[in-house]
């Protein structure tokens, strides 16, 4: 009997213990949703960057933020409408969200290979007038450039062909909080979050690869929504944008977003 009791109330304390320390959170569910915080979920959730400060039926998603175990990974999207996304599930949208890019990679592969063909057809154009006027700077001029744009074009192929498209990756997310004068309140907050972005080149290489970067999103009291924000049916709650806001779906009417605090991991 005592040993029934002392396992029971073992099992106990670790439910508490779990439940205090990972603050996990449902965004779908959760009545205040902050970003860093649905973020410590076991399970994947997902948050859209949008390219309008509030949701709307034209808002157009830029970026797809699944989040998992105190990570974010960033797929960068192109043409995709909140519509679309609305009545998807977390896995569908993730789905479609990675079909996307990879669709994107592709078409900017195909138009960049485009460009060097033509370049390089033109260079040969330029070659030929300037032989035929017997224009010692302008050959010059032409062969330099010639060579310029086969050098790039070489790199070009052969980095896309060592280097096919990767799948993107997921970073720890963080962020810092602001506090007011007595410092018992959290009154703005700054999310740091990093992404990969596909070089495609620069001025005098047609190397193609993968660069890390970092950016920002600043919340202040403004940003935050006092409720869901409702479109064709579907409810959104997050961050109003200047002009990109950042929004995931609720199920719950009463939701509201809020400020991540302190307490939770990757917070300070």
């Amino acid at each position: 009997m005592k040993k029934r009791l002392f396992d029971v109330v073992l099992a106990s304390l670790t439910l508490i213990s779990l439940a205090g320390c990972g603050h996990a959170t449902d965004a779908a569910k959760a009545s205040k949703v902050a970003f860093v915080t649905t973020a410590q979920d076991q399970k994947q959730q997902v948050w859209y960057r949008l390219n309008t400060p509030t949701p709307q039926v034209n808002s157009q998603v830029r970026d797809v933020l699944v989040q998992q175990k105190s990570h974010v990974a960033d797929y960068q999207v192109n043409g995709l409408r909140l519509t679309q996304l609305s009545h998807q599930t977390v896995s569908q949208a993730i789905t479609l969200a990675k079909q996307n890019e990879r669709q994107v990679y592709a078409r900017t592969v195909a138009r960049q290979k485009s460009n060097y063909l033509g370049q390089l057809k033109t260079d040969k154009a330029n070659q030929k007038n300037s032989d035929q006027y017997t224009y010692k700077k302008g050959i010059k001029q032409a062969n330099s450039q010639a060579q310029l744009d086969q050098k790039m074009a070489a790199e070009f192929s052969q980095t896309t062909g060592q280097h096919p498209f990767k799948v993107t990756k997921a970073y720890p997310v963080t962020a810092k909080v602001g506090k007011n004068k007595s410092g018992k309140q959290v009154t703005s907050e700054v999310i740091h979050l990093r992404v990969q972005k596909w070089q495609f080149g620069t001025a005098t290489t047609g190397t193609v690869k993968q660069v890390p970067n970092r950016y920002q999103i600043r919340l202040t009291v403004q940003s935050l929504m006092p409720k869901p924000v409702k479109v064709q049916g579907t409810q959104y709650i997050g961050y109003y944008g200047s002009p990109d806001a950042l929004v995931t779906k609720t199920s719950n009417a009463k939701a509201m977003a809020n400020f991540d605090t302190p307490d939770i991991h990757g917070v300070n």
